[in-house]
């Protein structure tokens, strides 16, 4: 991943939140976000979720249910994927969540009557931001094993977290760093 090429990501620390603003220069030039977010404990470790989009500064939020088809995708991408290392330098007993924001119910309900893509009988555009993050994972398990341990949650099954086995469904992604 080192040799990736990434956006400058600005860190900005919040009370309670860790976010990154870079600029996204492709087609138009629109400033993104990732954002670290604690929304739950386990043991005595906080987890954190790792969101990420357009970042909307008027109102200093960030809108993670657009795509903008800026052309830069891989840099975009690569800059999310950058932000990991620094979160955890800062971080070391955090834990990271990575859902999708296109993983749940709501967003089926509200995709298909909007549908560019013809679905019918089902919503080719669900859960496409988490199977991207599972690709990435998958294709760099070896490699990201040296440094991170992952655990995958599939919500239909035990809806428990379990070990990471490359090239299995989970719609969720638990990463903690190791020591």
């Amino acid at each position: 991943m080192n040799n990736l090429p990434v956006y400058q990501a600005q860190q900005t620390d919040e009370e309670i939140k860790t976010q990154y603003l870079f600029v996204s220069v492709g087609v138009k030039t629109i400033i993104k976000a990732i954002e670290y977010t604690p929304v739950m404990v386990i043991g005595t470790r906080t987890v954190y979720n790792l969101g990420f989009g357009d970042f909307d500064e008027a109102l200093g939020t960030i809108i993670d249910d657009v795509n903008s088809n800026n052309g830069d995708m891989r840099i975009v991408f690569n800059t999310v994927l950058s932000t990991v290392p620094m979160f955890f330098s800062k971080n070391e007993e955090a834990v990271i969540i990575v859902s999708g924001s296109d993983s749940h119910e709501e967003f089926i309900n509200h995709c298909l009557p909007n549908c560019k893509k013809k679905c019918v009988a089902h919503c080719k555009n669900f859960q496409r931001r988490i199977k991207t993050y599972r690709y990435y994972v998958d294709k760099n398990f070896e490699d990201l094993s040296v440094a991170y341990i992952f655990f995958g949650r599939n919500k239909s099954k035990a809806n428990t977290f379990v070990q990471y086995i490359p090239n299995h469904h989970y719609d969720d992604i638990l990463v903690y760093k190791k020591k």
